[in-house]
Parts: C-alpha cells; sequence; structure tokens
C-alpha cells in the first residue's frame, strides 16, 4: 500500500492538471489580497454608505406614493424615516472612531429594522432592506461586542478577518469545484483495468490509495489559500483571532473567527471526500467525465430550483454543500423557509460518505468491474 501511495504521488506531483490547478489557486488568492488591500473591503464607511442608500431607495418609495393607503404618516414610513437617519450618528462615530457610540446606532437600527416586519406596507420595501435573519445576526453581533465590551474594527480587512472571508467565497462553490477537479480520477483505470493488474494489492486498495493520493492535493489547495494569504499581515495586521462571527447553526449563535475557519475548513475536508468518492462512483457507472460532471453539478442545482425539496428532504447531502449559505442562515430567506443546522449537515454529510464507501467496496469486492 505505501509503495503504491509514493508511486501515485510521484505521478500526481508531476501532473501538469494538478500543477495548474495549484498555480491557479495561488493566483486567485494573491489577486484577492491585492484587492481586498486596494479597496479596502471590510470598510465599515463603505459598507454603511452603501446600506444608507438602499434605505434612501425604500423612503422613495413612499414620497413617490404619497397620496396612497399607506400616506405620509404610516407606521412603517415613519420607521424608515429613523432608519435613515441613524446612518449620519453611524458615518459620525466612524469618522470620529468613537465605537461605543457606533455600537448603539447599530442596536438602535437592529432594533428599528425588527419592529418594521410587522407593520403594514412592509412588503413595499423588503427588498431594500436586511431580512429577518440578517437583522437577527447583526442584532446578536453587535450586542455581543456591547455586552463584552469589545471595539469595533474601524480598519479594512485584516488576515484573519480576510482569511474567514476567503473561505466563504471559496466554500459557495468548493463542492463544484472539487467535482470537476475530481471528475476523471478513475476513468482510465475503469476502461482499461489492465493497467493496474500489475499492482501487488487488491483492486479496492487501489481506489483507496487514489482517493488519498487525490486528498493529499486537496490539502495542498487548502494550505494554498492560508499561506497566500499571509502578505496581508504585512499591509493589515494579523488581527484578533477571538473577534465575533455571526453564524447560523439551528438558531443565531457568536464564534469566534478561529472557530468559524476551523468549522469552514472541516467542511471543505469532508465535502471534498464526498466529492471524490462521488466521482469513483460516477466514474465506474458511467465512464465518461462530461456525464460525471453534468451529474454531479445537477444534484447541486436541483435544491437551488425546487427550494421546496429541502424541506421535504432535509436530510439530503447536497442541501449543505454550499456551507457559507447554511452558516449564514440563507434558507430562511427562501419561500418556504428551512432552518438548516450546520452540525446536522456535517453528520448527514459523513453518514453519506459513509455509504459511498460502502457502495464502491461491495461493487469492487462482487467483480461487476469485469463485467461492463
Amino acid at each position: 500500500m505505501r509503495s503504491v501511495l509514493k508511486t501515485l504521488y510521484i505521478i500526481e506531483k508531476t501532473d501538469k492538471k494538478n500543477i495548474f490547478a495549484c498555480l491557479i489557486v495561488a493566483l486567485c488568492v494573491i489577486g484577492m489580497v491585492v484587492f481586498a488591500n486596494t479597496q479596502e473591503l471590510g470598510n465599515p464607511i463603505k459598507e454603511k454608505s452603501g446600506e444608507s442608500l438602499a434605505v434612501k431607495v425604500a423612503l422613495n418609495k413612499f414620497q413617490i406614493v404619497d397620496a396612497s393607503e399607506f400616506g405620509e404618516g404610516s407606521d412603517i414610513y415613519i420607521n424608515i424615516v429613523k432608519q435613515y437617519y441613524t446612518y449620519p450618528k453611524q458615518g459620525m462615530a466612524l469618522k470620529m472612531e468613537r465605537p461605543k457610540l457606533y455600537i448603539e446606532t447599530a442596536i438602535e437600527l437592529t432594533k428599528l429594522r425588527k419592529q418594521a416586519f410587522d407593520m403594514d406596507g412592509y412588503e413595499l420595501v423588503a427588498e431594500n432592506l436586511p431580512s429577518k435573519i440578517e437583522n437577527e445576526m447583526d442584532s446578536a453581533y453587535y450586542n455581543y461586542l456591547d455586552e463584552n465590551n469589545l471595539e469595533l474594527s474601524f480598519g479594512s480587512l485584516s488576515f484573519y478577518p480576510f482569511l474567514a472571508f476567503l473561505i466563504s467565497v471559496v466554500g459557495s462553490v468548493w463542492f463544484v469545484l472539487i467535482s470537476i477537479y475530481a471528475s476523471n480520477i478513475m476513468i482510465e483505470d475503469f476502461r482499461h483495468t489492465s493497467l493496474i493488474k500489475g499492482y501487488p494489492i487488491a483492486f479496492t486498495k487501489y481506489v483507496l490509495a487514489k482517493c488519498m493520493t487525490s486528498m493529499g492535493i486537496v490539502f495542498i489547495f487548502i494550505i494554498e489559500l492560508i499561506v497566500c494569504s499571509l502578505p496581508l499581515i504585512y499591509f493589515k495586521g494579523l488581527g484578533q483571532a477571538s473577534y465575533p462571527v455571526a453564524v447560523f447553526n439551528g438558531q443565531v449563535m457568536i464564534y469566534p473567527i478561529y472557530k468559524y475557519i476551523a468549522v469552514s475548513i472541516v467542511y471543505m475536508v469532508v465535502l471534498a471526500i464526498f466529492a471524490i468518492l462521488l466521482s469513483v462512483i460516477l466514474n465506474l457507472l458511467l465512464k465518461n467525465v462530461y456525464l460525471t460532471i453534468f451529474i454531479q453539478i445537477t444534484l447541486v442545482v436541483i435544491p437551488i430550483l425546487f427550494p421546496g425539496l429541502i424541506e421535504l428532504l432535509p436530510f439530503n447531502p447536497f442541501n449543505y454543500v454550499n456551507f457559507p449559505s447554511v452558516l449564514n442562515g440563507d434558507s430562511l430567506n427562501l419561500a418556504t423557509p428551512v432552518a438548516l443546522n450546520s452540525n446536522a449537515g456535517l453528520v448527514c454529510l459523513c453518514i453519506s460518505i459513509a455509504l459511498l464507501m460502502a457502495i464502491i467496496k461491495w461493487f469492487l469486492s462482487t467483480g461487476k468491474l469485469q463485467k461492463i
């Protein structure tokens, strides 16, 4: 087994596909670092200017339909006006670097939004304001800062916040990327079994060795995400590893950044194993790279196109392949809201991995490979 792993490692190390993939990952991450530094991602002044513009648009809707049933003095109109006038306070707090005042006004804003959800006419401005789950997460975040006397960061993203941001961006397409990368993992081996008959181990172990080698490349990708983000330390510093992040895990919770990053990396590893094993089975059945990719992407897209299936099949592992969306509580914004639990998602994916391994072992041990 060890000799096979060593041989496969030498082959994979010199494979142009792997070299190209590693270069692309490194260049993309470095590009994101440069972009984050030059565009000042995470700068609260820029973020709040965008939010205030959205509220202004919502306010204009009432001014345009001033003679409608809502009327100028409706509760929702007054609420939106109050929201609009909290932004100058926040802007002043940001410019004068008064974190306490900023947090107080942010908490006031989340309370106003919460009141607006139950008011008549809210549907008129719903698209211009944060959703209920977004507001709840903002409320939990700012109240946590207030209760624990933590200072708000006024600068753009430092290393730890950027790494969390980067992983959330990559995580949204991670399963699809690994599926494409591993789509041909066993194509030649299943087409021409004579290529590997010379190995002094069972074919089942050879398949395991191929999966382990592919996972080794995946770990290199993950390490690249971290290593290529290090230049940001020079520009913006490390930041606080324990700084809070609001997440949804069946309910709104606060994670320190290091925990959010750790949970995300665990998800990435588990999803990579799931994608590789699924590719093995599809390669075995279809012997076609394009069909393998098509089926995997279709399985990912189905819950997006038909969100009602998420509630109908809550243990479908493909509900959790976009784990940043799960941690953001995006499923609660669907036409039929569903509260997906990220811990349950990991359990579901691990059970799916065990089932895939059992299917692969059964299929190969029955000798069906030679009959196809």
